[in-house]
């Protein structure tokens, strides 16, 4: 028995012929969703097969540090039941991944005697095989879940930060405090929610020679948001032929048909792996654009490179932020500085390396 990858193809029509019957509505996501995970990397919609015989299938949607994965939906093929396999597929996904959470549908006064009894039968059969339940629960999208996990961390608030981070890793902050429930205290009520919300997500288009105006028009924009100068177009256009030549990518950043900024990748030597530039217009900011734009570009430079890398300004203290809850945790190299006489500046922060006091400065207004 092995598990092999699907393709977009082959989930789709996994979703519409056997996915729609085996799970409640209130339970099963958009193939949209699912979908555009693949894209950015963090799902593994996995066929399970013997010989050329399709048995069973698993959605495995991966955190960010690829820490394990949440086993989101689960199913032996109709006509392949009750022969054991399911514990079987359970024992592959732990040695695929080594650790799986897992969330089933809590009892409840919502349901009926028979649905709850599936429910207790669907969370004894997970603890059969070495799921144990953990001490929180969870409610997404107003359903409430308990959690479950197998591997080998015995400290629930790891877990359940690892669990967690599943979701923080996708959704923006405001949608998770709307809809993502994880954990919820004891005494909390389950907020209603739809069955599920889908966020308007940005993508990554290509930059063309005939876009060239917009193009310039976004590049002064960073200019002018980043180091307060009024860039020339002359100036502009000199960026975006650095921007675009040999070594670089350019990518318009669109919210359905608008374009809302822009995303430069560029090589410093060796792979296009270096996050240059990203700009998000300001009427857009504050709502996620800019740490999913980096992700869809995470997901590129994943094809071909080990890591992605980026640097900021040590004044910037929201872009250092923005990179940190993206996962940028390794410091890679470090810019110093030294400050002639005649120079004004404000000490906006005093930080120690290696036991050594540094400042960060920033100009004087």
């Amino acid at each position: 028995m092995e598990l092999q990858n699907m393709t977009k193809e082959d989930l789709a029509a996994l979703y519409e012929n056997e996915m729609t019957t085996d799970f409640p509505r209130t339970e099963l996501k958009p193939l949209s969703a699912m979908l555009r995970l693949m894209d950015l990397g963090r799902y593994d919609p996995l066929l399970v097969t013997e010989g050329s015989q399709p048995l069973g299938y698993a959605l495995a949607w991966l955190p960010e540090g690829r820490e394990g994965a949440l086993l989101e939906y689960f199913g032996v093929l109709r006509g392949k039941r009750n022969g054991g396999l399911g514990s079987r597929i359970l024992d592959l996904l732990a040695d695929r991944y080594g650790q799986l959470f897992g969330e089933a549908e809590a009892p409840g006064p919502d349901a009926s005697p028979e649905e709850n009894d599936l429910r207790r039968r669907r969370i004894a059969f997970y603890q059969r095989n070495g799921f144990r339940v953990l001490d929180y629960q969870c409610a997404l999208f107003g359903v409430r879940f308990h959690c479950l996990y197998r591997g080998p961390e015995r400290d629930d608030r790891r877990v359940e930060t690892l669990h967690r981070g599943v979701y923080a890793g996708y959704f923006s902050p405001a949608h998770m405090e709307r809809y993502i429930q994880l954990p919820l205290a004891p005494g909390e009520l389950v907020k209603p929610a739809p069955e599920w919300v889908e966020e308007t997500y940005p993508s990554l288009v290509d930059y063309g020679a005939e876009q060239e105006a917009e193009a310039v028009r976004l590049i002064q924009g960073f200019w002018l948001a980043h180091n307060r100068y009024q860039q020339t177009e002359e100036e502009a256009r000199a960026d975006l032929r650095a921007w675009t030549g040999q070594g670089h990518r350019l990518y318009f950043i669109a919210l359905e048909d608008v374009t809302v900024g822009l995303l430069h990748l560029g090589s410093r030597g060796g792979e296009i792996d270096w996050l240059e530039d990203l700009f998000v217009l300001p009427e857009y900011q504050g709502r996620g654009i800019g740490g999913q734009a980096v992700r869809l570009a995470e997901a590129m430079v994943r094809q071909y490179s080990q890591s992605m890398y980026v640097e900021a300004a040590a004044r910037n203290e929201a872009a250092i932020r923005l990179y940190r809850r993206l996962g940028y945790d390794c410091l890679n190299t470090v810019t110093l500085r030294k400050d002639f006489p005649g120079y004004e500046y404000d000490v906006a922060h005093t930080e120690r390396l290696y036991g050594q006091n540094f400042e960060i400065r920033k100009d004087r207004d």
